[in-house]
C-alpha cells in the first residue's frame, strides 16, 4: 500500500456499494488508497465491484446486508468492525426510490422506504458512535437528495425518508462536536443512474424504466469524485450534480413561487427552464 495516499490505511465502509453513487464512491475512495467494507444486498455484484477496484481490491471486504432486516443490522456492525478492527469513515448512501402519487401508494410502501433511507440509517449510525468516541474521531456520510430539500409529485414517501435524514443528522452533529467526529450532508441532484428503474409503484412492483432526465444525467463516477473531494475537506453539506441545483435557490428566494413551478410535470419544466437561461 502506497502510503503517501490521502485516505491510505483509512477504512471505509459504504452502503448501496454494488450500483450507481455508491459503486462509484468504491472506486474513488479505493484510488485514493482506502481499505473498504463494501454492502448492498446482492453479494454477487459486491464481488464484481471488489474485483474492479483500482486499488487493494485483495484486502476489501463484501458485507451483504438487507437494510429492511432492521433487527440484523446490530449484528452486521459488529461484523463490520472486526473486519480491520475500527471504522474511520461510514457512507450512509443505499436507498430506495418511489414513484407514483400518495393516493396510489399504500402505508407498506412508506414504511418500506423509511426502513431502508431512514431507519437503517440511524441505527448503524448509533451502533457506530460508541466506537467512533472512544476512538476520538470519525466521519459519517449522509447521500440525500434534493428531495430532502423539497418535495415533487410521485415521490412522496422517498422525499419523507430523506427529510427524515436531514432532521435527524442535523441534530446528531450538534451532540458529536465534542468527539472530534466529522458529518457530510450529500445532496445529489440528477445524478446518472439506475435509480428510477429501481423505484417501486404503489403495487410495490419496480417502476422499469430510466427517465429520460436521468438517461443523460451528471456522470456518476464525477459525482463522487466531486462527493469524495468534498468529504476530504469535511464540508458539512454539499450539493453535487448539474445545474438543477439551481432549484435550492428558487425554492430559498420564493419557496410559494418555486412550489407553482415544479407543481406539474417538474422534471419537463425545468428541462425548458434550463433551455431558457442557457443551461444545458
Amino acid at each position: 500500500m502506497d502510503k503517501n495516499l490521502p485516505l491510505a490505511s483509512k477504512i471505509i465502509w459504504i452502503t448501496g456499494a454494488s450500483s450507481g453513487i455508491g459503486e462509484a464512491l468504491s472506486y474513488e475512495f479505493a484510488k485514493r488508497g482506502a481499505l473498504l467494507i463494501l454492502s448492498s444486498r446482492s453479494e454477487q455484484k459486491l464481488l464484481t465491484v471488489k474485483e474492479n477496484l483500482p486499488l487493494n481490491s485483495d484486502k476489501a471486504k463484501v458485507l451483504a446486508l438487507d437494510l429492511e432486516q432492521l433487527n440484523e443490522l446490530k449484528n452486521k456492525v459488529e461484523t463490520a468492525l472486526s473486519y480491520f478492527g475500527k471504522i474511520d469513515f461510514f457512507v450512509s448512501n443505499a436507498g430506495l426510490a418511489v414513484k407514483d402519487f400518495v393516493i396510489n401508494t399504500p402505508l407498506e410502501i412508506d414504511l418500506k422506504l423509511m426502513n431502508i433511507n431512514y431507519f437503517s440509517s440511524i441505527l448503524i449510525t448509533k451502533s457506530l458512535l460508541p466506537h467512533f468516541m472512544q476512538r476520538n474521531t470519525g466521519h459519517i456520510v449522509v447521500t440525500s437528495s434534493l428531495s430532502g430539500k423539497y418535495g415533487v409529485p410521485k415521490i412522496a414517501s422517498y422525499a419523507a425518508s430523506k427529510h427524515a435524514l436531514h432532521g435527524f443528522y442535523e441534530t446528531l452533529r450538534s451532540e458529536i462536536t465534542d468527539y472530534n467526529i466529522d458529518l457530510t450532508i450529500v445532496i445529489p441532484g440528477i445524478i446518472k443512474t439506475e435509480i428510477t428503474a429501481h423505484a417501486l409503484t404503489g403495487t410495490g412492483d419496480k417502476f422499469g424504466k430510466i427517465d429520460k432526465t436521468f438517461q443523460t444525467a451528471y456522470p456518476a463516477d464525477k459525482a463522487a469524485t466531486k462527493i469524495v473531494n468534498a468529504v476530504m475537506k469535511k464540508k458539512e453539506s454539499v450539493f453535487i450534480g448539474g445545474s438543477e441545483g439551481i432549484t435550492l435557490f428558487l425554492n430559498r428566494l420564493s419557496p410559494w413561487l418555486f412550489r407553482r413551478f415544479i407543481r406539474n410535470h417538474p422534471i419537463k419544466k425545468m428541462r425548458q427552464f434550463k433551455r431558457t437561461i442557457g443551461l444545458k
